[in-house]
Formats: C-alpha cells, structure tokens, sequence
C-alpha cells in the first residue's frame, strides 16, 4: 500500500477487504477493472507453467490486484481486514464499532477482539490507518 496524501493505491492478492470510512459511511474499496487483475505467479514466475495451478483453494491461484482510491477530507479512515473480520460483520458494523476510537493500534485490536468474542472460524488479522 502506498499513500500520497491524496490517493491510495494499494495491491492485493485476495483474502482481505479494504473498507474506507468516510464522514461515518462505510465504502468498500472493489476493483473496478478486471482486466488489470493477473495471477500472482506471472509477476513472480513469469515463466511458471500455469497448468500445475488447477486448485481454486491453492492460494497460487489468487488473483493480483492493483487499486488506487481518493484520500480527501471526508475520509477519516481505512480498515484492512482477512475473512475472519469480515465474516462475522458487516462493513458498517467494523466502522461503528471503532469510529471513536483515535488510536489505529487500539482500534484494529477492538476489531480483531470482537471478531473472536463473535466466534470467527477463519484467520483474523487487520490494519486500521487514520487520516487527518
């Protein structure tokens, strides 16, 4: 993830949602072209056969993606968070529950804990990065 002060712009290899708040309102970030997105192992494996990559569950298979979103006064946060976040809340819900909270360190653990107490069964990890 890189951040200029006005644009995000941010590659993902799947597993994790960003979400942005903006005055209170959740925004997930999504890609918006996919004919940008390519496999992870063609950046690293150019030459890798892509035949021995069949399994959907093989994380060799997640798709690189690169996304860039406006940073402007009306943003007041972004949350990156794996499945096991998102599983067990909606994107308002992660954005209520630590609106308030002005330490990013505090408030990424506020999510994760809450992600336990509702009984996540996948990987729990997040970011929470607060803009001025």
């Amino acid at each position: 993830m890189v951040v200029n002060g006005e644009k995000l712009a941010m590659a993902s290899i799947g597993g994790h949602r960003v979400v942005v708040c903006r005055d209170g309102e959740a925004h997930q970030i999504r890609d918006k072209n996919r004919k940008s997105s390519k496999h992870w192992s063609q950046f690293i494996f150019p030459v890798c056969n892509q035949e021995d990559l069949e399994d959907e569950s093989d994380p060799r298979n997640s798709e690189l993606v690169v996304i860039t979103e406006k940073i402007n006064s009306d943003t007041e946060f972004i949350i990156i968070g794996s499945s096991g976040i998102w599983e067990v809340m909606k994107n308002q819900e992660a954005i209520n529950l630590i609106r308030h909270i002005e330490d990013p360190k505090e408030a990424a653990k506020c999510l994760a804990k809450e992600a336990l107490n509702r009984i996540s069964k996948s990987s729990i990890s997040c970011v929470v990065i607060r803009f001025d």
